[in-house]
């Protein structure tokens, strides 16, 4: 009768645990594409002057503000890049303060480019700058325009 109660008591201590971890692993770590892409903007980076599917027009001036830790060197790296792939241009955008913290730090750059390609629909692409070259800490904000 001992060892009986004994074997109960494990199976449900088993299942207890298995429960847990089951739904430990969907208890929301990880959020949904369209949260991933609201929460890295709303809260690494912001840019205050070019909106979504904005008509643009060489050169860009982009100004706004990220969270220290987006930056390497005080800078990070901007692309415009065309709906075939194609990089118009790439540069920098800098740091306009003390970028060694976790606050904001204003940051401008500016894109200068040749419209040389079949489409009028290109793609900003701010990237967090990332030294360790380890895709697991690549992360990027894309703001579609259309140029002039």
């Amino acid at each position: 009768m001992k060892k009986v109660i004994i074997s109960i008591v494990i199976v449900v201590v088993l299942i207890i645990l298995t429960a847990f971890i089951f739904d430990w692993g969907r208890s929301g770590k990880s959020l949904p594409d369209d949260d991933k892409n609201i929460s890295l903007t709303d809260t690494l980076i912001i840019v205050d002057n070019i909106k979504d599917n904005q008509e643009v027009s060489s050169p860009i001036t982009i100004l706004g503000k990220a969270r220290g830790n987006w930056y390497f060197e005080a800078t990070f790296p901007v692309k415009l890049v065309d709906l075939d792939g194609n990089v118009l241009v790439s540069t920098f955008a800098s740091a306009e303060g003390d970028w060694m913290t976790t606050d904001f730090v204003n940051f401008s750059t500016t894109l200068e480019y040749t419209k040389s390609t079949s489409t009028n629909h290109a793609l900003i692409v701010l990237s967090k700058d990332n030294p360790s070259g380890m895709p697991e800490f690549d992360q990027s904000i894309y703001i579609p325009v259309i140029l002039r």
